[in-house]
């Protein structure tokens, strides 16, 4: 589900249903010519399609980080996963049109990563949607 189909009401009967956050990130620096920010829009709609699709009823999809510095904009990307675990989200699970090796040890409270890969191919389906229920079931 995304975040803006949920209203008050709702959120209060299904929360204990949607324990997964997803956070979108787009990656964008500003230093992108308008068709570069198309592609990396794109690249984050095939990667979201990859979690969004198979997992509907028990995610929640978030509004998306466009914009990060490549030099600590991982710690900004922790602070906001920390920030929806702490409304009541037991997994966050960061979705990225970029590759996001150099952000991982900052990310420590993303309890999953999927994006890009450093070729700018992105994962399997297959592979995905192992590692989301990988990460249900507590493996």
């Amino acid at each position: 589900m995304k975040f803006s189909e949920l209203t008050r009401e709702q959120w209060a009967e299904l929360q204990p249903y949607l324990d997964t956050a997803v956070l979108p990130v787009t990656g964008l620096t500003g230093n992108e010519m308008p068709y570069e920010a198309t592609e990396a829009l794109e690249r984050l709609r095939d990667v979201l399609d990859l979690v969004e699709n198979p997992f509907k009823g028990r995610i929640v999809t978030y509004p998306v980080v466009q914009y990060v510095e490549r030099e600590g904009g991982g710690r900004e990307l922790e602070r906001i996963c920390l920030s929806l675990k702490g409304i009541g989200f037991r997994f966050v699970i960061v979705t990225a049109a970029f590759n996001l090796n150099s952000f991982s040890d900052e990310l420590v409270s993303a309890d999953l990563i999927i994006d890009v890969k450093q070729d700018g191919t992105l994962p399997a389906g297959a592979e995905v949607s192992e590692a989301v229920r990988k990460l249900w079931l507590g493996r």
